[in-house]
């Protein structure tokens, strides 16, 4: 089973997605931010990290960094997700997927098939 750390600061994202994600068959892990995600990292390494962009502690882009920095979190799939206009992200993170917010079901678990397919290469 496939394991998607979910960090969103907004609760009632976090948990509709984990909910989602877990009908799906997926096991899924959450944080609220981005130290937190990391943490969450040391205890079990997810398959996929799907994170917010903007929020407090440690943002999408310090969590990225510290996630590509770290050998032992080398092979974990990334996307991103963010309220704002994802062009200008996907522009300065050429390498890395962005969903739009607000996305509806099918492109969320389009994506993260896609990206969790990608990392098995």
């Amino acid at each position: 089973m496939e394991t998607v750390l979910v960090v969103d600061d907004e609760q009632g994202i976090l948990e509709a997605l984990a909910d989602l994600l877990r009908e799906e068959g997926y096991r899924v892990v959450t944080a609220s931010h981005g130290r937190e995600a990391l943490e969450r990292m040391t205890e079990l390494r997810p398959d996929l990290v799907l994170t917010d962009w903007m929020m407090p502690v440690l943002d999408g882009p310090a969590l990225i960094g510290r996630i590509r920095a770290e050998p032992a979190f080398q092979g974990v799939a990334l996307l991103g997700m963010s309220a704002v206009d994802v062009s200008a992200l996907r522009r300065q993170y050429p390498d890395m997927p962005f969903l739009q917010k607000p996305f509806d079901i099918g492109t969320l678990l389009k994506q993260v098939r896609k990206a969790l397919d990608s990392r098995q290469r």
